[in-house]
Parts: structure tokens; sequence; C-alpha cells
């Protein structure tokens, strides 16, 4: 049997008969999406979750406009409208010297916490069916797609015919795959807060700074979820060494921040954060959301895509498990789908963020999009699949 290590494991044979049908690791929108859609269609699923939910995340917690309509599908959209989601319909854009651009989005889009809103998917996963545990790390993977996988956790041992990788980022089991992203250090970091103190009704906004860039958006509860993203050495040196310091060099953003309180409970941090296209396969383990490819997030369509490979996986998944799709096929077929949705967006937005990044180019970019606003709307509406909105009216 071909093995697949995850902590220097040998190869090992299930231990006991195949428990399900798919494992799938991770609970953010991709796994729970996944989970629900296969237990709807009655096979057997487990979701692992190495967090206690409700958990805050490293997230602008911006869901673009497609999402209506994944949500509606998924049987959530009155918990999430119940959960106080702010509509979202335009867009504001601003740099270091005082330029801006202001723009309607493609639709609504709806800011929401994952505290909130990861807790809606598991407990919509566990009522469908799917055994949901959280507070459950995976330590070693083993086996491939032709004779099932064993996954073992520090408190048990499961066994499935398929794994899906949906835990994110950036994680431990990327290094232990020698996943090829993995031997490329990346030198953007992220960190993400909430906040108290303004009011940003129906917008927003994005501003740059010097390295990077910081997302400002309305969730429930009145809050404000802040989200920068720099490339760590040029925003040090814009700051020298003070990083508050280089995201006050744009003005609107200084000011944004000197008004508001910030609620420390939210806030989270990451390194090593990699746009680059990270495979759909690893030794047999099917990979989705940001754990096959993370769009960068100046365009703030990541959680629509993690949405949106779900879907694209779980027919193909539903075919090989019974029977009607062998394994090659499988892997050609959601590779085709997943380049022909994605490809595009991710290469589009690696452009525009590494542009952002520098203030000159950043200065350039919105006196364009200012001067021929069609330019600025054609961006928005390249860097997000296509928009579907069912039920608009009962988020206001």
């Amino acid at each position: 049997m071909k093995a697949v290590a995850i902590q220097a494991m040998q190869p090992m044979q299930p231990i006991q008969p195949i428990q399900y049908d798919a494992i799938i690791i991770g609970a953010g929108l991709a796994g729970c999406s996944t989970a629900i859609q296969l237990a709807q269609r009655g096979h057997r699923v487990l979701l692992l979750e190495q967090q206690r939910y409700p958990t805050h995340k490293l997230c602008g917690e911006f869901l673009s406009v497609e999402v209506i309509s994944s949500f509606e599908r998924l049987g959530i959209l009155g918990a999430v409208r119940a959960a106080g989601a702010v509509p979202i319909r335009h867009a504001s854009v601003t740099t270091c010297t005082g330029q801006s651009f202001h723009s309607d989005l493609p639709g609504t889009a709806l800011g929401l916490s994952r505290y909130a809103l990861d807790l809606i998917l598991i407990q919509r996963a566990a009522a469908v069916g799917a055994t949901c545990r959280d507070g459950t790390a995976v330590t070693a993977v083993t086996g491939d797609l032709r004779e099932g996988f064993t996954v073992t956790t520090r408190q048990e041992v499961f066994t499935a015919r398929m794994v899906m990788g949906a835990y994110g980022k950036r994680s431990g089991l990327d290094r232990s795959l020698a996943r090829p992203f993995v031997q490329h250090p990346s030198p953007f970091v992220a960190s993400k807060a909430h906040y108290t103190g303004i009011d940003l009704p129906n917008v927003v906004e994005l501003h740059a700074f010097p390295g990077g860039y910081c997302g400002l958006s309305q969730i429930e509860a009145g809050r404000i979820n802040v989200c920068w993203i720099a490339h760590g050495q040029k925003m040090q040196a814009a700051g020298k060494g003070d990083r508050a310091q280089a995201l006050s060099q744009n003005p609107v953003l200084a000011e944004r921040l000197a008004s508001m309180k910030c609620l420390t409970e939210a806030s989270q941090s990451l390194s090593q954060i990699s746009f680059a296209l990270k495979g759909k396969f690893d030794q047999d383990i099917w990979m989705i959301g940001d754990t096959a490819g993370m769009i960068a997030p100046l365009c703030g369509d990541g959680m629509a895509m993690a949405l949106r490979s779900a879907e694209l996986a779980v027919p193909m998944a539903t075919a090989f498990l019974q029977g009607q799709l062998e394994i090659q096929s499988l892997k050609r077929q959601y590779s085709h789908a997943w380049n022909h949705e994605f490809r595009t967006r991710l290469q589009l937005g690696r452009l525009m963020h590494y542009g952002f990044i520098e203030p000159a180019i950043a200065q350039i970019g919105v006196q364009l999009c200012r001067h021929i606003p069609a330019l600025g709307d054609a961006l928005i509406r390249a860097t997000r699949g296509a928009s579907h909105e069912p039920a608009l009216a009962e988020l206001g």
C-alpha cells in the first residue's frame, strides 16, 4: 500500500474495517461545506477540526457576493442572517498619498465573523448527519485512494475511503507531506483584530501602506474587522521597526485606527503566508479551499472560493465513492475544473497584490481606476465567480 507519512510513521494497514466514506481535515468553510453536502447525499462523513469551536480565526471576514446562493443551498442562510450578518454593497480604496477610488460591488456581500460563521457551519454539518469532532488534531495519515486511509489523532484512529485536506492556509501537515510550496519561505505576514468605535455601514475599505494593505469592514454587533497583510521586511523598513507606524503612513487608515478601540480577544497573527498554487492532490489526499491555493486578500474572494471548491469536489467525490469514477479520472477532472474556475483569478490576484504593496504602483493604479471607473469595476468582477442572489431581501 502507498503510504502518506505525516509524522515519520511507517506504512500501516487499516486496523479495522472502513468506518467512513470520507474524512475531512479542517472545519472551515471548505471542510464544513463539503461535509454538509456529502452527508446530505448519504455518505458517512467524519469532520475533524483541531480548534475548539467557537474560535476566532485570521480572516478578512468579508463574504463576497457569491456566498448568498451557496448559503441558501447549504441551508444556513437564515442562521447567517440571525447571527447578524451585515450587508456590504460598496468598496473604497485609498493610498498613502490620499488617492482614493470608490465603487459599488457587483451585488451584496456580507460581513460576519468566523467565530459565528464556522460554528453555524459545523452545527449544520452535524445536523445533516456528519460526525463532527472539534478539538481533535490529526497527527498522521497513511494510505491511498485505492486501498483506503488510516487517520490518526491524539485520541483515536479512524479509517476512510478518502481523505480531504481543508485545513487552511498553512499547517504542519503541509511540511510533513513535503508539499513544494513549504520549501520556499514566504515574506508575507498578516494580522487581524476586532475593533469598536466607528461605523462603516455598507462598505468594505482597503487602505494601502508601504509594504502592504489593510481591510476594514463591519461584522455583527457593530464591530469592525481590521485585517492587514504585508511584506514583513518592507513593512518593518517603512515603519523603522514599528508596524503601527507603517500602517499610519496612510492618513485615512491612521484616522480610522485612532478612532477605534481594539478588542484583543479576537486578535490573530500568521506568518509565511503563501500565494503559490499548492496542488490539488498530495499523496492521494484531496485538497480543497485554501489548502489547494489561496487568493490574495486584496481580492476579498477567499471564503467564496472555499465554498465553491467544495461544490466542485462533492459531485466527483460521490461518483468515486459509488464506483463511477476511477482514481486517475477523478484527479484529472478535479484538477481541470479547479484550474478552469480559479487559476486565472489567482494569477490576477497575485499580480494586483504585488502591485498594491508598492506605494508608487498603488497610487498609479488607484488614479487609473478613479479616472476610468470601468477599469476598477472590471477588476472587482474579474476576481470573483458567478453571482446568484436569490434571497437578498432577507438580508436587508
